[in-house]
């Protein structure tokens, strides 16, 4: 627990982890609605395009840092 190969995979798995925390409290990724296999993956691509297209639009809309300006 002490190396370095575990504290690298312990922040990504907790990347990983508050990325799944922020579809269920946000999106309401509670369970699955749609049937299937193939419905579940369906469903949970779409709310992983939804997750990402807000990512990108708060990157892209945000006024840019003070570095940019000096």
């Amino acid at each position: 627990m002490k190396t370095k190969a575990f504290l690298k995979s312990r922040d990504q798995r907790k990347r990983v982890e508050m990325r799944f925390a922020h579809l269920k409290t946000h999106h309401g990724f509670e369970r699955l609605r749609l049937r299937g296999v193939s419905g579940a993956r369906d469903e949970f691509h779409l709310s992983a395009i939804v997750q990402n297209l807000k990512t990108m639009a708060l990157r892209l809309c945000r006024p840019p840092s003070r570095s940019a300006y000096a």
